[in-house]
């Protein structure tokens, strides 16, 4: 709860802008961040998941980051309250859906297929899955954890990986079944994809999801026609391009975002994820942050690169 008198804390404006409230400036988050990288960038706390979050939130001033559930690393300090320092942010878990699950065990092609087909394998692995949204919702009742994204990767540059038809039948009870297991821990739900999901966005909408990310503008994914067919049914997140866009395009594409969703329903940061590929000046226009704290790092991947 905001007190009168003083500054927005990060999770509240996060929480504003899900809730299409008016938010000034737009609150910046990353759902992927390297560990490569947090190593590189703070290489006197290697191997230090929390102390790295807390320096990469403070000093690129994000709001949100993605917290991977998958990791031991980060389970055992789930386990442990070692997140309770960081109750001012907005931290999503993230969790593999059952697609990647099944890409992951099956191979891609037995594993769309095996969706085109009815789902047989897919069901197997559903059941695990939900299983683990159950167990990882039940268990952020006592750290600072405020979402749970699935990330499921289901489409490419084309389209989804199999029709919408089979995506209603086969996936969107599955993640109707996740979205109330998470809402009902008091949980926001959170989806990612990459590629053009365009012809699903309205059944994760009817599904339960509050925020959808990265909006893959090289997939022809366009914010700003996404956000005058869903209004303020549905959250975004990510849409800058770091690695296709240059330092002007993102800055002016910063500028417009802003306007364009001053009541809220946009988080921005970028559509990637932050990782050593993405190291370049360009990061600044994003996180003016950024060059005080990746200097040196920059360098050294560039003379890499050479």
């Amino acid at each position: 709860m905001e007190e009168k008198g003083r500054p927005p804390l990060p999770v509240e404006q996060v929480i504003r802008t899900l809730r299409h409230e008016p938010v000034h400036p737009l609150p910046r988050g990353e759902l992927f961040v390297s560990p490569n990288l947090l190593d590189s960038l703070f290489p006197h706390e290697e191997g230090d998941l929390l102390r790295q979050s807390a320096s990469l939130l403070r000093e690129l001033k994000l709001s949100l980051i993605g917290v991977d559930l998958e990791n031991q690393r980060t389970y055992d300090l789930l386990s442990k309250r070692a997140f309770q320092g960081l109750e001012s942010y907005f931290l999503v878990g993230t969790l593999n859906g059952p697609v990647a699950r099944l890409i992951e065990r099956e191979g891609f092609f037995k594993g769309i297929l095996d969706i085109a087909q009815g789902g047989l394998l897919l069901s197997e692995i559903s059941a695990r899955f939900l299983d683990d949204v159950a167990r990882m919702a039940q268990g952020t009742s006592s750290v600072p954890i405020r979402a749970i994204a699935i990330a499921d990767d289901i489409a490419g540059s084309q389209g989804l990986f199999f029709s919408p038809g089979d995506f209603l039948q086969n996936l969107w009870p599955i993640y109707r079944k996740a979205v109330d297991i998470i809402k009902a821990a008091g949980l926001f739900a959170f989806f990612h994809s990459d590629g053009d999901i365009r012809k699903i966005v309205d059944p994760l909408i009817e599904g339960g999801f509050d925020c959808l990310h990265p909006v893959d503008a090289q997939a022809g994914q366009n914010l700003y026609e996404w956000k005058k067919a869903f209004g303020d049914r549905i959250c975004f997140m990510g849409h800058i391009d770091l690695v296709a866009w240059s330092r002007e395009r993102i800055e002016e594409e910063v500028s417009r975002a802003e306007k364009s969703f001053s009541r809220g329903g946009l988080i921005l940061g970028s559509s990637c994820g932050l990782s050593i590929e993405t190291v370049s000046d360009r990061l600044g226009a994003l996180y003016p942050g950024w060059k005080r704290v990746a200097s040196h790092l920059e360098e050294k991947v560039w003379k890499r690169r050479r």
